[in-house]
């Protein structure tokens, strides 16, 4: 195990003796070497990566102990980095992904939802299926043996467990060898038409009209009786994620990051309909800025004071609450709000700042920036960008009235 000094040179010869053997110099620098006879008479010549003598007069302890089995310390960080094969996916790993995980989401790189409802679940499902075994001595057919065995979400089954190995071999934790999901391959996306991926105004306003607030007697079932304790569930903060969804075209995890205060609701007066702009970090760095009507303000502005947005779990549910009263509504998703409100913009008109308000592109020729980004780091938070107004009226009888104008 132990490594043997390289032939000693003329500008490497021995120096000074030291307990544990002799001190010899290499590149200017003091080189210690073990020179021992084991019991067994073997004779042992190992040069230490060491800087001081006290450093190596520990090392002569733990060679004396073990002269057989010793390594330096090179020699266990090489040992080390080749034994990256043995990372499994089991709780302690998944407690240290899902740490780094929480920075992101506090980074605004990853939303609340996706790891609380994607990440977790599946990875947890995902270690369970594989046993605690190491990764390496998983194969890809066995990969998608338990692909096969689950239903449905197969795409994002593979997306979390190859994000798992990619932070493992980030860490390096597993060599790439060993990887066995590199050739798992993520099924392409069915792309569908614009127009075959979005509703139809009537059915976004029908929805949003039925999102209705509604109580319940918690623990006493449908037979409970008339004097029984009832809970009102409060259906305003799902509607204010389909306002933002439907009327501005935000993603969920705009709006989370929104709600969260990693943005800045801007109030305007002055500007006709434009109410005010929402400024937001986007998930490819720098900030998103969306003008906004007064109901996309007053939504967002509740939902800061929230200090979160409902998550996917919660507005799934409430569109299914809605789609068992009203059957004609079936087949509608908030994830498809945004496809709906690029439709509908076709149909819709643009409304500028009462000052006037032109493109970020624009603004940029004009300032002689070969790039908008530089337009977008120095101005975009004073920026007051064209809306765009659709044919949509989201009325919803639980909403709060607005404040009388004053006369």
């Amino acid at each position: 195990m132990s490594e043997a000094a390289p032939p000693e040179y003329p500008s490497q010869q021995r120096q000074r003796a030291w307990p544990g053997g002799f001190v010899r110099l290499s590149r200017g620098r003091e080189v210690f070497v073990i020179e021992r006879r084991a019991g067994s008479g073997k004779r042992y010549k190992i040069a230490l990566d060491v800087r001081t003598e006290r450093e190596a007069l520990a090392e002569l302890a733990l060679f004396e102990r073990d002269p057989a089995g010793y390594q330096t310390r090179k020699q266990q960080r090489r040992e080390r980095a080749a034994d990256t094969g043995g990372m499994r996916l089991d709780a302690a790993a998944l407690g240290e992904f899902f740490t780094d995980a929480r920075a992101k989401v506090a980074r605004g790189e990853l939303s609340v939802g996706y790891v609380r409802h994607a990440l977790q679940p599946y990875l947890i499902a995902w270690a369970e299926a594989l046993g605690g075994r190491e990764l390496r001595a998983v194969s890809l057919a066995e990969l998608n043996a338990i692909l096969g065995r689950w239903t449905g979400a197969g795409p994002k089954r593979i997306v979390v467990l190859k994000a798992f190995t990619a932070w493992a071999r980030s860490k390096g934790r597993l060599a790439q060898k060993d990887d066995p999901t590199l050739g798992l391959k993520v099924p392409p996306v069915t792309t569908r038409p614009m127009e075959a991926r979005a509703f139809t105004a009537s059915k976004v306003e029908a929805v949003y009209a039925a999102l209705r607030n509604y109580t319940f007697a918690p623990g006493h079932g449908s037979d409970a009786p008339a004097s029984a304790p009832r809970v009102t569930v409060d259906m305003q903060p799902v509607r204010d994620v389909f306002v933002l969804r439907a009327k501005c075209g935000m993603h969920g995890t705009e709006i989370d990051r929104l709600a969260r205060g990693a943005g800045t609701v801007r109030v305007l007066t002055g500007q006709g309909e434009i109410a005010a702009t929402l400024v937001f970090p986007h998930k490819r760095g720098g900030e998103h800025v969306v003008s906004v009507d007064a109901q996309a303000l007053a939504a967002a502005q509740r939902l800061q004071a929230r200090g979160k947005a409902p998550d996917p779990v919660t507005t799934s549910r409430a569109v299914a609450r809605v789609i068992a009263e009203y059957p004609e509504l079936d087949g509608f998703a908030f994830e498809r709000l945004r496809h709906t409100f690029i439709t509908l913009g076709a149909a819709g008109r643009v409304v500028t700042a009462k000052g006037g308000g032109v493109p970020l592109e624009l603004l940029s020729q004009v300032a002689g920036h070969t790039s908008t980004a530089t337009t977008r780091r120095h101005y975009l938070g004073t920026h007051v960008p064209p809306m765009v107004v659709l044919p949509l009226q989201l009325v919803n009888e639980d909403d709060p009235k607005p404040a009388p104008t004053a006369p």
